[in-house]
C-alpha cells in the first residue's frame, strides 16, 4: 500500500545517519547555522540529496545553537528577521553551486512551535516569505495560525504531519519537557502515521481526537530511531522520486 504523500526529515544538523535516511524521503530540510550547520554540512546534505532525487528545504531556526533552537528567544521581528534571511540565503547560495533551487521553508524548533500559536508572528513570518521568497512552499501543520497566514500571502503550503512527536491538539505538538511526548515504538508511530494518512485523525497524548490533513510526514533527524522509523514508514509512504 502506498498513499500521496511525502516523507521528510530534518538533516544537516550533526547526526550520524543522514547518509542512510536520505534515500527514503521525498524531500529534507537542511539546518541553517540557526541552531545546527554551516557550510560544509549544507553541502554535504546538498550532495547527498541531489544523488537521491530529494528535493531541499531550508531549516531556519532562532539563532541559538547553544539550545539547539528549542528555547524561545525574546528578539525583535527586524534581528529575527535579519538572521532568517541569512540563513535562507546562505542555503541558497550552497544551493546554487549544484544547480540546484530551494523547494520550500520549514522552520525549526521553538520558531517553528511558536508560529503555530502566535498570529502575530505567523503574519511576520509570512510576510517575509512573500516578499523575499516568493514561489517557495511553506512546511507547516493543518489548521494552525502558520499555515492559514502562508495561504492569505498566496505562499504555497504542505501540511505537516510528525511520525515521531505525539500531538496536544490538532496542530500543536506536546511539549518535550512532558512524558511520552517522543514516540519511540514503532508500531506506535507506523499506527499514528497510518491514521493521519488514511482517516485524516490524529489523537493527542490525553486521548482526544482531531481533524488533520497531512501532503507530507516529518522524522526528527535527531530522533534515535530516525533510520527504524523512516525504514518502517517506506512501505506506506513511497514518494516518486521523478515528480519534480
Amino acid at each position: 500500500m502506498s498513499v500521496d504523500v511525502e516523507l521528510n526529515c530534518d538533516l544537516g544538523e550533526g547526526m550520524p545517519n543522514d547518509e542512510a535516511i536520505m534515500p527514503y524521503l521525498g524531500s529534507c530540510n537542511i539546518a541553517a547555522g540557526g541552531h545546527a550547520g554551516n557550510v560544509h554540512s549544507i553541502s554535504q546534505t546538498i550532495k547527498l540529496a541531489k544523488k537521491h532525487q530529494v528535493k531541499i528545504g531550508a531549516h531556519p531556526s532562532y539563532p541559538d545553537r547553544a539550545n539547539f533552537g528549542r528555547i524561545p528567544m525574546d528578539l525583535p521581528f527586524p534581528q529575527l528577521q535579519k538572521s532568517l534571511i541569512h540563513q535562507i540565503d546562505l542555503i541558497n547560495t550552497v544551493a546554487a553551486k549544484e544547480n540546484l533551487e530551494l523547494n520550500h521553508i520549514k522552520f525549526h524548533g521553538a520558531l517553528y512551535l511558536m508560529s503555530l500559536s502566535s498570529q502575530k508572528l505567523a503574519q511576520q513570518l509570512a510576510q517575509l516569505i512573500a516578499t523575499r521568497y516568493k514561489g517557495l512552499a511553506l512546511y507547516a501543520p493543518y489548521g494552525s495560525f502558520m499555515a492559514k497566514e502562508a495561504l492569505l500571502h498566496d505562499i504555497p503550503v504542505k501540511y505537516e504531519g510528525f511520525a515521531d512527536r505525539a500531538y496536544l491538539d490538532g496542530s500543536t505538538l506536546a511539549s518535550r519537557k512532558e512524558a511520552g511526548s517522543l514516540l519511540t515504538n514503532l508500531d506506535t508511530i507506523k499506527s499514528q502515521v497510518l491514521s493521519m494518512i488514511k482517516s485524516g485523525i490524529i489523537s493527542t497524548i490525553d486521548q482526544k481526537e482531531y481533524t488533520i490533513k497531512v501532503n507530507t510526514i516529518c522524522i526528527h533527524g535527531d530522533h534515535p530511531k530516525a533510520l527504524e522509523i523512516a525504514q518502517t514508514l517506506a512501505p506506506i509512504i513511497q514518494t516518486r522520486k521523478n515528480d519534480r
